[in-house]
């Protein structure tokens, strides 16, 4: 039997709407950091459900209290590529969301709820995808397996677990929403601060004061600057880096002249870049404006409490290997054209596999970026339905 002729055999039983069904259950269990229960419950729900579809070799590991990674398995029997289809079980809180967070709505073309891109429609079509392998009874060559990670809208914890534990597989796919295009590569994420001090006086007498609040706006004036010359930095690959001025905080009332402001700074670079070149592109601006005006004091420092403790580093995967060839067919099978790789514009887990691992990793999923973290975040049924097809088709390519 062909691969196409075992992938048609396999969706011959299957009913396309009970994907949407099980994104619905996932979007109604909050994961986000603010929730009870973070992402315990939710990892709870797909131990269940991998244990009613016969996946038995489940494993759910505590990172921290009501923050564990789950890990499933089906184990291979023979010696055949082995494939992790890998998810973050986090989101965002749900802010000001202008839909119903967590009672999904479902229309003939949409699923909305938060979570729904970001990124739970993936894990709805990987677990669905694994699921129809176990119901077909056919027996993989190669092993295969779901890791659900916590933290990945923080810092990462979860993937940096599978990392210390040196996680044993050939290939990965990360399913962050790429609207089913194959993206091999992204851009690193630094996050910076820089803190200002001056002298606090009386609101009615600044003049007796130095006022940090005026330094801080001087520097990112001249930080808006240097991301005019960013984009000047083509990379074919990954576009240009950025800058971005994304806090500014400091003072606590009108009639008082502060003593100290923060900047909090995110900086996007390529592979071309190193992470000391961007401090000191950030030291020479401060450094310029400092000599200015003396009277103030400034510090920069990284604000490693906010980052991933591995770095978010740049992904590149080299494309001339047997996950994006496997993948390329598989997108096609479904009827998409577009098999062009191209890069992601966030960060993603996906780096730490590739830079840490040396496992070839890509970010592929349904659902347009765009709509991550959005106030109406709902993804398009018809492009879940076709994830769930593609990863079939990748499991059978790489591990039968």
């Amino acid at each position: 039997m062909s691969k196409e002729e075992l992938l048609e055999k396999i969706l011959e039983n299957y009913n396309e709407n009970e994907v949407v069904n099980l994104l619905a259950e996932l979007i109604q269990i909050p994961s986000h950091k603010y929730s009870q229960y973070q992402e315990s419950k939710v990892a709870e729900y797909i131990k269940n459900y991998f244990i009613d579809e016969n996946i038995e070799d489940v494993k759910i590991k505590y990172i921290e209290e009501n923050r564990p990674n789950l890990i499933a398995k089906i184990t291979g029997k023979g010696k055949k590529n082995s494939l992790m289809l890998n998810g973050h079980l986090d989101t965002v809180p749900p802010y000001n969301m202008i839909i119903p967070a967590f009672d999904p709505v479902i229309t003939e073309d949409k699923i909305s709820g938060r979570g729904a891109v970001d990124m739970k429609g993936s894990i709805a079509a990987m677990l669905t995808a694994m699921a129809l392998i176990k119901r077909s009874d056919i027996n993989l060559k190669g092993d295969l397996y779901f890791t659900g990670v916590i933290d990945q809208e923080q810092r990462s914890i979860g993937s940096v677990d599978l990392v210390d534990k040196h996680i044993n597989v050939d290939y990965a796919v990360v399913g962050e929403p790429t609207n089913l295009k194959i993206c091999n590569a992204h851009k690193g994420m630094e996050w910076i601060k820089i803190i200002i001090k001056g002298k606090s006086a009386h609101g009615s007498t600044p003049e007796k004061g130095i006022n940090p609040i005026y330094h801080a706006s001087r520097i990112t004036s001249e930080i808006e600057l240097l991301n005019k010359e960013l984009e000047m930095r083509e990379n074919k690959v990954m576009g240009n880096p950025t800058v971005n001025v994304g806090v500014i905080s400091g003072g606590n009332d009108p009639n008082i002249v502060p003593s100290v402001c923060y900047i909090e700074v995110d900086r996007r670079y390529t592979t071309e870049e190193k992470r000391e070149d961007i401090y000191e592109e950030i030291k020479r601006i401060v450094t310029r404006l400092n000599a200015a005006y003396p009277t103030y004091q400034t510090e920069i420092i990284s604000m490693d409490d906010r980052i991933c403790p591995l770095k978010n580093i740049p992904l590149k995967t080299n494309e001339d290997n047997k996950l994006i060839k496997a993948l390329k067919k598989s997108v096609t099978k479904v009827g998409l054209k577009d098999t062009e790789v191209t890069s992601f514009r966030g960060w993603s887990d996906a780096a730490l596999f590739v830079n840490e691992l040396n496992i070839p990793s890509v970010v592929f999923g349904p659902g347009l970026p765009e709509q991550c973290h959005a106030a109406d975040e709902s993804l398009d049924i018809e492009e879940l339905k076709k994830a769930v097809k593609i990863y079939l088709s990748l499991i059978i390519e790489l591990c039968y």
